[in-house]
């Protein structure tokens, strides 16, 4: 957390492109959908990024409103439509919130690996899996609870050059008829020999939703496709 912050800071000057792609498939893994992100982001700013480019072929779940509840039926008679400020923030600064909000940090048992090298440096190599009997009372903490995986973290500055993560068992949604039964994460921190602080990156996900007569398939690419000094938001 320290080096994240350390490094948002120094960050200010610069904003990244970033492009984020989905693809929804069909039991037979055939594309029905998919769609095209791409982005602004300026580290340290809480506002979504600034949109440069949208494309939408055929209805990806999740999406279109930004809600979780759409493509699962009739919502529940409480629920309340959320604002465009409340389903969009920047998400990386969401992420770092979420570390604070759930305790991450204490909610796994770590141990150290043997080192290796990872895009030509040395790095400390870690795994994580969550601790037995946790206390979940959201959504949000029973799913971290059944995380598991690996991170490979640079041994000069620290930095997190690469993850992986899995879902460990499935994980009840929004209602009890929804469960995800699939999540596989990846990330990778690409090699730059000049200013480490302007590395790009890429991730992926793939991501499987059950209900009682289907399921959703996704898999999701986020790539860091530039930096440069920052600017004003568009319009």
């Amino acid at each position: 957390m320290t080096k994240f912050e350390r490094d948002r800071d120094a960050l200010g000057p610069w904003q990244y492109h970033q492009t984020l792609t989905t693809q929804q498939l069909d039991a037979d893994g055939k594309v029905v959908a998919k769609g095209t992100w791409k982005s602004i982001v300026r580290p340290g700013d809480p506002k979504p990024p600034e949109y440069t480019f949208k494309s939408m072929e055929g209805k990806l779940s999740f999406f279109a409103s930004g809600s979780e509840e759409e493509g699962t039926g009739k919502p529940p008679a409480k629920s309340k439509p959320k604002t465009e400020s409340e389903l969009e923030t920047n998400r990386a600064e969401s992420a770092v919130a979420a570390v604070r909000k759930y305790k991450l940090r204490e909610r796994y048992q770590w141990k150290r690996l043997p080192d290796a090298s990872m895009g030509g440096e040395s790095a400390y190599v870690l795994s994580f899996a969550p601790k037995p009997n946790q206390k979940a009372r959201t959504r949000e903490e029973r799913f971290f609870s059944l995380l598991a995986g690996k991170m490979w973290v640079s041994q000069s500055d620290y930095s997190t050059v690469k993850a992986e993560v899995a879902l460990q068992t499935p994980c009840p949604l929004f209602w009890l008829i929804a469960r995800v039964t699939t999540f596989r994460f990846t990330y990778e921190l690409e090699p730059n020999p000049g200013n480490r602080l302007l590395r790009l990156s890429k991730a992926s996900a793939r991501t499987v939703v059950t209900f009682p007569f289907y399921s959703v398939r996704q898999k999701h690419w986020q790539t860091v496709d530039k930096y440069e000094p920052r600017g004003p938001r568009g319009k």
